[in-house]
């Protein structure tokens, strides 16, 4: 019976000591195989043992005249900020109007709220208009291959 007490502590040790090996492995870096699939990224945090595979996407989408200013639909490309301008307004030259000008109305992106994008302006980003621009960042879990 001796013996059964002096071998509890021995086994609680052991137990211990091979659950400090586990938690001590557990962990997923390029290192010990583990990679992102093609097009992805690989963010590895040394501090919190994580990796993840992440990939950036980027959209466009045209700018429009702003539908809380109604009146103001035509569309003026111009090199610089686009603008839009009254009916009556749409023959004045491009220089005409500055950046302050009550007759003019800057562009807005057409997105919608739902997609839960960020939207920028781009100037003069490509072709004749400027653009909305967002970056949808994707994200998996690596794979060990």
């Amino acid at each position: 019976m001796n013996r059964a007490i002096t071998a509890i502590p021995l086994l609680l040790l052991v137990l211990a000591w091979t659950q400090v090996l586990i938690l001590n492995t557990a962990s997923a870096a390029p290192s010990d195989g583990v990679r992102c699939p093609n097009g992805y990224d690989t963010r590895y945090e040394a501090a919190l043992k994580t990796m993840r595979c992440e990939r950036s996407t980027s959209s466009q989408r045209p700018t429009v005249c702003d539908p809380a200013a109604s009146e103001h639909v035509v569309y003026r490309a111009v090199k610089g900020r686009d603008f839009c301008v009254r009916p009556a307004d749409a023959t004045m030259a491009s220089g005409a109007a500055t950046d302050g000008d009550s007759r003019r109305r800057s562009v807005v992106c057409s997105a919608d709220s739902a997609d839960g994008l960020r939207w920028q302006i781009d100037i003069d980003a490509t072709g004749e208009r400027d653009r909305c621009r967002a970056t949808q960042v994707e994200w998996i879990y690596p794979s060990q291959q």
